[in-house]
């Protein structure tokens, strides 16, 4: 069975699986994508650099659209209350640049890194090109493959996993309207697990789904992990291990 299938038929939680990332640093690279993607591309030690500062760097390209003559770099600022996104001139970890209006969404699809992704991100990506158009972007790795299909909605940062065609429209619809769809939901990036953990519970036990609300920060909720049995792959062909949830204490 793939990572994914194995994820689902043990029953492991989706909530506070995000990748942690305050910021994203995202390379348009059109060339195909290996398995370690971004350091292939020749920007490893970038991304070291980007991981020690909690900006999680990536490669993305357009969904079976021809890229621009120039290279597009963006910066994703997730942290509330204002999140933005600049298109850079270069990719560095401490450039500025001019601010891009409206959402872009992206979906991981790198089969050479997974083939859960590859399979069925592509798939997602194929369903919602229709209606994204240019705002969405293939992306090289997300994390969480077993939770494939991934997508991240920014600038936000919020990450929805085990998607099908149905829910990532509902997905897409709710994040224009400022809202969280809870059942699909991993998590927002620029939360650490544990308070990923909290802010789901939260937002379970109020029914405020609102993107720019913070009910957690009116309870007093605290949360405990739990490792997960049986061990299970991570990744498709991956060794197993005991994944990380959360109960409320």
């Amino acid at each position: 069975m793939r990572c994914s299938e194995l994820s689902i038929a043990f029953g492991e939680p989706l909530y506070a699986t995000a990748p942690f990332a305050r910021e994203w640093l995202l390379i348009e690279e059109p060339a195909a994508w290996g398995e370690k993607a971004v350091a292939e591309a020749g920007f490893g030690e970038l991304e070291a650099r980007g991981k020690d500062k909690g900006v999680r760097v990536g490669l993305i390209r357009p969904f079976r659209r021809r890229g621009g003559r120039a290279r597009r770099i963006f910066r994703v600022s997730c942290a509330p209350p204002e999140p933005f996104v600049e298109l850079l001139p270069e990719p560095d970890l401490d450039a500025r640049g001019e601010r891009v209006e409206g959402p872009l969404y992206l979906v991981c699809t790198n089969g050479r890194r997974d083939v859960c992704c590859g399979f069925a991100g592509r798939e997602l990506a194929r369903a919602l090109a229709p209606e994204l158009g240019d705002r969405l972007w293939e992306t090289s790795h997300v994390g969480g493959h077993r939770f494939a299909p991934n997508l991240v909605c920014l600038p936000e940062g919020l990450v929805y996993g085990r998607l099908d065609a149905e829910a990532a429209r509902r997905v897409v619809a709710a994040h224009r309207d400022g809202r969280i769809v809870l059942e699909h939901f991993r998590g927002r990036s620029a939360l650490e697990p544990e308070a990923q953990a909290v802010d789901y519970f939260a937002r379970r036990e109020t029914g405020r789904l609102e993107i720019a609300d913070d009910p957690a920060a009116e309870l007093d909720l605290r949360v405990e992990p739990v490792a997960l049995d049986p061990p299970r792959p991570e990744s498709c062909g991956g060794d197993p291990k005991r994944p990380t949830t959360w109960r409320l204490a």
